[in-house]
């Protein structure tokens, strides 16, 4: 499960790295590129927080 656990994190954050490389090298206003960085990183981290708490539930059970 540990294993499973460190792809989706490293799945996520190329995804999250990605994203945002794309976002810097649109041509938009930097208040717009703030409000999408802010939007994106706040859905990664919610994202995150479920796969680590997905991770814990099977932790228990396995104990």
């Amino acid at each position: 499960m540990n294993n499973l656990f460190k792809g989706a994190a490293l799945l996520l954050g190329g995804a999250v790295l990605g994203a945002a490389a794309a976002l810097l090298l649109t041509p938009k206003t930097g208040e717009e590129v703030r409000k999408q960085l802010a939007e994106l990183l706040e859905e990664a981290k919610q994202q995150m927080n479920q796969k680590q708490q997905e991770a814990k539930t099977e932790t228990e059970k396995e104990a």
